[in-house]
């Protein structure tokens, strides 16, 4: 009977550990379904004064929207186009890994028990990139995306693939020219 009732119990945490960690992902961006996006065709770019990167990831960041827009069918106005994409970047320094590493020692002799422990949590920096696109008529905001990654200053190279793959990540479900769907 304990083996029956111990392999039910091992079951159920089995059952809860696998199923538990199976949510739906949250998709990095929000947006106003109600928004024609099918009349757009024309953007200009604006980078946003409160999250002004420093210029060269500011060129990146830019440079990385326009190549994702070029691809959807979009054009960059010369003056004021159908839209206006407005982006920003901001970094944080040292931020704590979600991962901790930990030393302990414990022991217990009769009724006296007694543990010492001590837990290491690597830092790392963070950028956090956002994008907005706004009707530059109404100001109204019809999409916007944010994403943080790791950052590596280090590197212009790998500064430039984190930017690239976090503009790719937020404009993905950005609708093609021409089209109201969103989710493609």
């Amino acid at each position: 009977m304990k083996t029956k009732t111990l392999t039910i119990a091992i079951l159920l945490i089995l059952g809860v550990v696998l199923f538990g960690g199976c949510s739906t992902k949250k998709l990095p961006f929000d947006y106003d379904p109600s928004y024609d996006t099918q009349k757009l065709v024309s953007f200009t770019m604006q980078l946003e004064k409160e999250a002004m990167p420093d210029p060269l990831n500011s060129e990146r960041i830019k440079g990385a929207i326009e190549r994702i827009l070029f691809e959807k069918g979009y054009e960059e106005a010369s003056a004021l186009g159908d839209f206006t994409v407005m982006y920003g970047m901001k970094i944080y320094k040292n931020r704590p890994s979600p991962i901790t590493f930990g030393i302990g020692l414990g022991g217990i002799s009769g009724n006296f028990g007694g543990s010492i422990s001590t837990s290491i949590t690597p830092k790392h920096d963070e950028i956090s990139i956002f994008i907005r696109m706004v009707d530059p008529k109404t100001k109204r905001v019809f999409w916007s995306s944010s994403v943080t990654k790791k950052w590596n200053g280090s590197d212009p190279e790998k500064r430039e693939e984190i930017i690239d793959e976090a503009v790719r990540q937020m404009l993905q479900y950005f609708p093609k020219r021409g089209r109201k769907e969103v989710l493609q």
